[in-house]
């Protein structure tokens, strides 16, 4: 082993460099120089939304400014009655909590399968009530839920199914996009994402009306379909626009998603195949059969906590891995965010006010995120970097089972 001073470190990073190309610069230097910055002086927003619709396979993409503000997008376009539960994952941003907040109704955690880190449709199923509305499956990483399971559930009890594609784009269930499924999609380009011009979001939907309310409801829900003589903010909505610049970043980078998520399921494929001899030990996210992983980030788990904190200590000191605890948070939402802890402060008058997230909402969660952690793990390491990684992580593994 060479010495630590020697040694590359690898540190846990979700926002690192990911440069354009020279030649994908001209149509940036173009928007530059007209100084038209705007969605609607130029073509360049709508021909990316097209592109981005055909990608995931649905009708409509509308492009705005985060994959919070998509969700948001999605929850106006619905129209909602004022007190209907939604049902997601723990194990996941506050941005999806944040709207479901604003556009006053309720949050309702379900588990998570403990080795695929997503909804567990049994615990779904538990979870349903006569005000639930939407059911929100986030894809974790990049692992796709299983979809088949939830639009049974949302089929038998006229609920809507939402998709989180975040941190799955590229991702497939049986063939088809992850973003497809739902009546409605939405996804973020923020600067982790496997695209991103740093900050930004889309939605997705199939359905005529749904995409001209989420169109207008990212703008001030003023009617630009209209005549400007005829227009009037027909409900409330923020101000949460893409542009043109956002557009030109982007645009070019769907065309090489396939190559990129190819290269990062390589590396993913070699972290497993090294890791099947340690398998009593740790383990990679549980994918299930239909699931094509897109791997934007790659979860491990282990058996207990003390064997996690040990490992983590052992490559951070000896190794020279800074690895990440949990999955970005350590502990579920409604342990770490302060209105979902306190609803009675912070819900004020507002319909989920009442509703209490007590430890034990989750069991699955909580434990799962006491043993987990991600690996150093992006598309821009080379084969040795990847190698190197390997080397280190199983001695690091052979040290803590002697």
């Amino acid at each position: 082993t060479i010495g630590l001073k020697n040694m590359i470190r690898y540190e846990f990073n979700l926002q690192y460099p990911k440069p354009l190309p020279r030649e994908d610069l001209d149509r940036l230097i173009t928007i530059a120089e007209s100084g038209l910055f705007s969605r609607y002086t130029s073509d360049v927003v709508p021909e990316l939304e097209t592109k981005l619709a055909n990608y995931y396979q649905q009708e409509y993409a509308i492009t705005c400014t985060s994959g919070t503000a998509a969700l948001q997008g999605c929850l106006v376009a619905l129209d909602l009655e004022p007190g209907s539960e939604i049902i997601t994952t723990s194990v996941a941003d506050i941005g999806i909590i944040i709207p479901i907040l604003y556009e006053n109704l309720v949050p309702v955690f379900a588990d998570i399968d403990k080795e695929t880190y997503n909804l567990d449709p049994e615990d779904v199923e538990k979870k349903i009530t006569n005000k639930t509305k939407v059911i929100i499956a986030v894809h974790l990483a990049g692992n796709p839920c299983d979809i088949d399971s939830l639009l049974l559930l949302c089929k038998n009890n006229n609920i809507i199914l939402i998709e989180d594609f975040s941190q799955a784009h590229g991702a497939k269930w049986a063939g088809k996009k992850i973003g497809s499924y739902g009546l409605m999609s939405y996804g973020s380009f923020q600067q982790s994402k496997q695209i991103t011009c740093g900050e930004g979001g889309v939605i997705l939907t199939s359905d005529k009306e749904l995409s001209r309310r989420a169109f207008i409801g990212v703008d001030k829900a003023w009617q630009r379909h209209l005549p400007l003589e005829e227009r009037y903010y027909e409900f409330l909505a923020p101000n949460v626009r893409f542009n043109a610049i956002q557009a030109a970043i982007l645009e070019p980078q769907i065309d090489r998603l396939d190559t990129l998520i190819e290269r990062k399921r390589n590396i993913a494929n070699l972290l497993c195949m090294n890791l099947k001899e340690y398998s009593d030990y740790i383990n990679p996210q549980k994918v299930l059969e239909k699931s094509f992983h897109s791997y934007y980030s790659f979860p491990l788990f282990m058996n207990d906590t003390i064997s996690r904190d040990g490992l983590l200590d052992s490559l951070d000191k000896k190794y020279n891995i800074r690895c990440a605890y949990g999955y970005a948070n350590q502990v579920p939402l409604y342990q770490c965010v302060k209105p979902l802890m306190n609803p009675m402060k912070y819900g004020k008058n507002l319909y989920y006010s009442n509703m209490k997230y007590p430890n034990g909402t989750c069991p699955n969660a909580e434990d799962l995120l006491k043993r987990s952690f991600l690996l150093p793990f992006n598309e821009g390491y080379t084969d040795q970097d990847i190698n190197e990684i390997i080397s280190r992580l199983k001695m690091g593994l052979s040290e803590l089972i002697k």
